[in-house]
């Protein structure tokens, strides 16, 4: 026998210490790499692995009350062997599952509000050491220990379902790319504040936002014209840049039977997206009352001809492009050009600095 096999500590050889934490070091890392995709099930996900770990630390609390009872079970290597995979191997495997899974959920909440278990973790693990290390010359029955980290996955699992409640759902409805990325539309839930939002980005860009719940707010291009609707008597002329996704053209067309609305959009996606889930009914094209076109914003603006009466521009279609200066000066100068002498230019649902557009050339 070797020195190294003869070294002992308080009676628990060396070499019996060294694949206890080799198994469990390998067991835990199993766990964590098992961590699951983010998706809209992950939250099912989570709930499945807690209940493998309660079942993991159950079976566990058995085999090692049985361990305890029938001493014929730690005989031989098959004995020891499948007390180190159940004492050991599958209640630190189930463990690592179960904070795979919170990493997962906390690096995929877009509302940041879970932080990651590591920290937590460890420190935990810290104390639950020194509790081991306190408690198991005194319990007993070392299962006693086992279930007593039952109970306090029991509780780890009530409180942390609560906090799962503070997180953003988030499911994909459609998807189109686009020059520079994609376009997609995706329903945000906060279960925690009962609020359910549906959005249409551009990139990482908030293109168009509506409620899913009551309560919706009224969008700021509609509330625009409904502040300067004129009576039904009088033809009405409105310019709307970046408006694919907005129910303003369908309100203003609804609302006054002599108005007729010019929507200019940058992408034919947003218009697509905008139709099939926010209801605006446009399509890319021209009738007597509406007319949309897809382009180059500058493009578009330099081309037109007519006056109108009130311009809208959508702050939010600029952001992909930098905001306002996205636009060229002679785009802005061009929108007033069109604007009528008494009609108004309005930048919405954020306006720009005044300073900012006087530089620029515009109104």
């Amino acid at each position: 026998m070797t020195p190294s096999q003869q070294l002992c500590l308080d009676g628990i050889p060396v070499g019996g210490v060294t694949t206890v934490l080799a198994v469990q070091g390998i067991a835990l890392g199993g766990g964590l790499w098992s961590a699951p995709v983010a998706d809209v099930d992950l939250v099912d996900r989570l709930r499945r692995r807690w209940l493998l770990c309660l079942f993991a630390f159950l079976a566990a609390a058995a085999f090692g009350a049985a361990w305890t009872l029938l001493p014929v079970l730690s005989e031989g290597r098959t004995g020891q062997g499948l007390g180190l995979a159940v004492l050991a191997g599958l209640p630190l495997y189930a463990a690592g599952s179960v904070l795979g899974g919170m990493s997962v959920a906390a690096s995929s909440d877009p509302g940041a509000r879970l932080s990651g278990p590591g920290a937590a973790a460890a420190v935990g693990g810290a104390l639950g050491f020194v509790l081991t290390g306190f408690l198991l010359p005194r319990a007993p029955m070392p299962a006693s220990l086992i279930v007593g980290c039952l109970v306090m996955l029991s509780l780890g699992g009530m409180i942390y379902g609560s906090v799962l409640a503070s997180r953003t759902e988030v499911r994909v409805l459609a998807r189109r790319p686009v020059w520079g990325g994609e376009v997609l539309v995706e329903d945000r839930r906060l279960v925690a504040d009962e609020v359910a939002v549906r959005e249409l980005r551009e990139g990482p860009h908030v293109r168009r936002a509506r409620a899913l719940d009551a309560g919706r707010e009224l969008p700021w291009d509609v509330a625009a014209w409904r502040a300067v609707m004129p009576e039904l008597e009088r033809p009405f002329r409105v310019l709307m840049v970046g408006a694919g996704a907005s129910p303003a053209p369908q309100a203003i067309l609804r609302e006054h039977p002599m108005a007729s609305v010019h929507v200019l959009e940058r992408s034919a996606a947003v218009v697509e997206l905008g139709r099939e889930y926010f209801a605006t009914e446009l399509r890319v094209g021209s009738d007597e009352r509406l007319v949309v076109e897809v382009g180059n914003l500058d493009d578009l603006v330099a081309g037109l001809g007519a006056h109108y009466d009130l311009a809208l521009v959508d702050t939010n279609a600029l952001q992909p492009l930098g905001g306002v200066m996205g636009l060229s000066m002679a785009t802005l100068d061009r929108l007033r050009a069109v604007t009528r002498p008494m009609g108004e230019v309005r930048f919405g649902p954020d306006s720009p600095e005044a300073g900012l557009l006087e530089r620029r050339g515009a109104p």
